[in-house]
């Protein structure tokens, strides 16, 4: 029998790639007892929870309410109400109604439009950065570019970062593993009404004096004559602030350490990067993707990777293991820069593909040029 699958061991979170390609061999789906749930591990496995939401369903919030205490049930309250809200967790058709909004704010021809922004942003955070001593380069550039990036397009002043982030860390404790956190509960309520007091705030600022921004447009945009309510504009603000820093954070972390770890990546990409940088970004994506797993709901009892699963079983999609799946791509383990198709599912698939994946793509191809182009000779201070 394969070694389980366990989250909170320090070597398999640091590399669980040896422990998703030891189960992936003895099949696709498993029940994992820390997770009190199933993983997928498979790329067809993965690939079917993500994208049959009438099977899997996205809308996981219930389960965690009814297994609260009624003092912790009152506690929640707020943070449940937020996150009832927010897309992800919803099904077709109010999931495909929000998304239609938010798509006519966040698409392509918006992310384009931020690109000389995007440049200027991460060129001024290179620029301070010191040259004679290490970098904390989780803070000071994978976190604060894509911080700076979503204040902006949510119309947050950037020197409020900091305590917009902090809020929203203290609302994932309410959807995290954070099992360790006593006050978890009543932390998450402050971050979620702290961030629901400055989003009205600003809401309410463009009703009276409009911008050229995203925010007057999520404000103002219809959808066959209705907008979105007040409390669907606040949650969709934490849904979009959380979202798009964390997960380009991950992705410019995890590349600079594949980059490190793969000096002979690094040199082929400095030597070419007008050439390289696209592709080169969405194998980073494949090659440790910066979100590991989603989870789904069974609305109905069903059969996956071999398996039977049952009406309210929760199911992991493991996103990482699906891009390292050898049916799929050839050489998973390796970084391969040139004439790999890649359909990695990093930013999932089906109706919940990740809105802003265009977004940190973008600003990945520009935060890998600036690396490679200015710090040739990059190595990391700690392992």
């Amino acid at each position: 029998m394969p070694t389980a699958y366990d989250p909170t061991d320090p070597i398999q979170l640091r590399d669980p790639y040896a422990i998703f390609a030891e189960l992936r061999t003895a099949g696709g789906v498993h029940w994992c007892e820390p997770l009190s749930g199933w993983i997928a591990v498979d790329w067809a496995s993965v690939q079917t929870v993500v994208t049959t939401p009438v099977v899997f369903s996205a809308n996981r919030l219930l389960p965690v309410h009814e297994r609260l205490s009624e003092e912790n049930r009152a506690t929640a309250a707020d943070v449940l109400r937020w996150l009832s809200l927010w897309m992800v967790f919803q099904d077709p058709p109010n999931h495909t109604r929000l998304r239609r909004y938010l798509s006519t704010v966040i698409n392509p021809r918006m992310v384009e439009s931020l690109r000389t922004s995007i440049t200027e942003i991460t060129s001024d955070l290179f620029d301070s950065l010191p040259k004679d001593q290490p970098v904390d380069f989780f803070t000071e550039i994978a976190l604060t570019l894509p911080g700076y990036v979503v204040m902006d397009l949510l119309g947050v002043p950037r020197d409020r970062l900091a305590e917009v982030k902090q809020w929203s860390d203290e609302m994932m404790l309410f959807i995290g593993s954070s099992r360790g956190v006593d006050d978890k509960y009543e932390r998450a309520r402050h971050g979620a009404c702290s961030m629901a007091d400055l989003f009205r705030e600003l809401i309410d600022e463009r009703r009276v004096r409009p911008h050229d921004d995203a925010l007057t447009r999520m404000i103002t945009t219809e959808v066959d004559g209705e907008t979105l309510t007040e409390d669907e504009l606040i949650a969709s603000m934490m849904m979009i602030g959380n979202g798009a820093q964390e997960t380009t954070a991950h992705l410019l972390t995890n590349g600079l350490i594949a980059l490190h770890q793969h000096p002979d990546v690094a040199a082929k990409l400095a030597a070419d990067v007008d050439g390289l940088i696209v592709p080169a970004v969405d194998e980073f994506l494949r090659f440790d993707s910066p979100v590991l797993s989603t989870g789904r709901l069974l609305a109905t009892d069903t059969e996956l990777g071999g398996q039977r699963l049952r009406e309210g079983d929760r199911v992991f999609a493991m996103l990482a293991a699906a891009n390292r799946d050898p049916g799929v791509f050839a050489s998973p383990d390796e970084i391969v820069l040139e004439g790999r198709a890649n359909g990695h599912l990093a930013f999932s698939k089906g109706v919940h593909f990740c809105l802003g994946a265009p977004l940190a793509r973008l600003e990945g191809q520009i935060a890998f040029r600036h690396m490679v182009e200015r710090f040739p000779h990059l190595r990391l201070a700690e392992p």
